[in-house]
C-alpha cells in the first residue's frame, strides 16, 4: 500500500464520519437495547415509546436557547425545504424504529441487530443505483465480509436462532434495515437542504401526527420508576440519528456502510452486561469479521486493484 494513499483514505473528513458511525452504532445499540428493557419490564407499546421520545425531541429543541444554541425557526419545522423529501426522509425513519424496537423486545439484542446489519448492503445498492456513487469491487468484498461475520454470529442452530428468534421479530428487523437503508440514502440526497437538526425535528414531529392516533388503544401509564429509562433511550436513539446523519452528509454512504456492522460489537457487549447472553468464539470470530471488511473499505488495496482490472 502507497503512504499517499493511505493517507487519502485517512484524510480528516473520513475519519471524522467513520468515527461518527462508530458512534451513531454504540448509542443506537445502547438506546434499542434500553427500549428492550421497557418493553420486556413495563411492557410498553412500541409507538407508545416513540411518541414519548417525539415529545422529548421537541422538547430539547425548545430549551436549546437556554445553552445559547439556536433551534431550527418554527416557520423550517412547519416548512422546510424540499418538504415532500424531508418528511419523506422522516416517515421512513419514524416507521424503521418503531419496527426496530419491536424487533429488539422479540430478540436477543445480538440477534436483532445482526439482522439490521442488512441496512448497509442495501444502503450501498441503493447508494449505487439512485446516487450515482460509484462503488468498487473491493468496498462490495468488503461489504459481504461483514456481513458474514454477522452470520457467523447468528449462524443457523446457534443458540442465538433458538426460541427467542421469533418470526415477528425477524420481520420487524427485516423491515427496519430496508428503511433504514432508504432513509440513509434519502439524507445523502437532500444533504444541501437538509440538516442534521432537521432530520431530528421532522422525524419528530411526523412521529407525533402519524402515530397520536394509536395512543388511545396502546397507551400505558408511565410509572416514575420507568422515567429515567425512557429518558435515556430517547437520549441515546436521538444521539445515534444525529451522528449517523451528520456522518452520511460527509462522507460516501457506500465507504461509510461496512463500519456500521461495528454494531454487532456493542450488541455482542450488551448482551452480556444487560441480558446475561455470554458470547462464545463463534460470535468473537464474527466480530473480527466484521472489523475485517470495515478496515478492508478504507485501505485501498493495489495489488487487488491491479488484479481487478486485469480480470476486467
Amino acid at each position: 500500500m502507497r503512504l499517499a494513499s493511505l493517507r487519502a483514505q485517512l484524510r480528516p473528513g473520513n475519519g471524522l464520519a467513520i468515527g461518527l458511525v462508530i458512534l451513531s452504532s454504540l448509542l443506537y445499540s445502547l438506546g434499542y437495547a434500553l427500549s428492550k428493557q421497557l418493553i420486556q419490564a413495563w411492557h410498553f407499546n412500541a409507538m407508545q415509546l416513540f411518541v414519548l421520545r417525539s415529545i422529548l425531541v421537541l422538547a430539547g429543541i425548545s430549551a436549546m436557547p437556554l445553552v445559547g444554541a439556536r433551534p431550527p425557526s418554527l416557520a423550517r419545522v412547519l416548512s422546510p425545504p424540499h418538504p415532500w423529501l424531508q418528511r419523506l426522509t422522516a416517515l421512513t425513519l419514524v416507521i424503521s424504529a418503531v419496527l426496530a424496537t419491536i424487533g429488539y423486545g422479540y430478540l436477543p439484542v445480538t440477534t436483532a441487530t445482526a439482522f439490521s446489519f442488512l441496512a448497509p448492503l442495501l444502503a450501498t445498492a441503493m447508494a449505487a443505483v439512485f446516487l450515482r456513487e460509484k462503488v468498487s469491487v473491493q468496498r462490495w468484498i468488503a461489504i459481504a465480509v461483514g456481513f458474514a461475520g454477522v452470520i457467523v454470529i447468528v449462524h443457523p442452530g446457534g443458540r442465538n436462532q433458538g426460541q427467542s428468534a421469533h418470526l415477528i421479530g425477524i420481520v420487524a428487523a427485516f423491515g427496519s434495515a430496508t428503511l433504514y437503508a432508504m432513509q440513509q440514502m434519502l439524507i445523502r440526497r437532500a444533504r444541501d437542504s437538509m440538516t442534521t437538526m432537521d432530520v431530528m425535528a421532522q422525524a419528530a414531529v411526523v412521529g407525533l401526527v402519524l402515530l397520536v392516533w394509536f395512543m388511545p388503544f396502546v397507551w400505558r401509564p408511565v410509572p416514575t420508576s420507568a422515567l429515567l429509562l425512557i429518558v435515556a433511550a430517547a437520549a441515546t436513539q436521538t444521539g445515534g440519528l444525529l451522528t449517523i446523519a451528520a456522518a452520511i452528509r460527509i462522507g460516501q454512504i457506500s465507504q461509510l456502510a461496512p463500519w456500521q456492522y461495528g454494531g454487532m460489537v456493542w450488541a455482542m457487549l450488551l448482551d452480556l452486561f444487560m441480558f446475561g447472553h455470554t458470547p462464545g468464539l463463534v460470535a468473537l470470530i464474527g466480530a473480527a469479521m466484521i472489523v475485517a471488511g470495515g478496515l478492508l473499505s478504507q485501505f485501498r488495496l493495489q495489488g487487488f486493484s491491479r488484479l481487478v482490472r486485469m480480470r476486467s
